[in-house]
């Protein structure tokens, strides 16, 4: 896939990112007052329309990749690098993804998903993580 522009979007990232969203209401729920409920869901709201446009606009490229190859490909990180770099399994399922589709840059806010990227000779751009 090498050449091709954008931010991959695999249902996997999609999955993550509106879980996240949600995830965060949930807490935002438990720590303030019961009368700002509904800005916790206007809030929730306009994060997921967010990522709805990235994805009807392009910035996000949804694509598919063959997830029993992605597992294997991340079976074999684990064995090369996990023990020396901390590697959890989503990372090594992310890194692995990124093998398969020929990214160019690995992009990452998790320095040990960078590093196990990097141990695979993939570039990795290390995003600073949002609060």
């Amino acid at each position: 896939m090498k050449g091709r522009l954008g931010l991959y979007c695999l249902p996997l990232h999609a999955l993550e990112v509106e879980n996240a969203i949600r995830h965060r209401a949930f807490h935002e729920r438990r720590i303030r007052p019961a009368s700002e409920r509904a800005q916790i869901v206007r809030e929730r709201d306009a994060a997921l329309a967010r990522v709805d446009q990235f994805l009807k606009r392009g910035t996000l490229e949804e694509i598919a990749l063959d997830m029993d190859s992605a597992f294997s490909q991340a079976r074999r990180l684990s064995a090369a690098h996990s023990e020396r770099v901390g590697a959890r399994a989503i990372d090594l399922l992310h890194v692995a993804c990124a093998l398969l589709l020929e990214s160019e840059v690995f992009l990452t806010s998790d320095e040990r998903q960078a590093a196990l990227a990097n141990a695979e000779a993939l570039e990795s751009a290390l995003v600073p993580a949002a609060d």
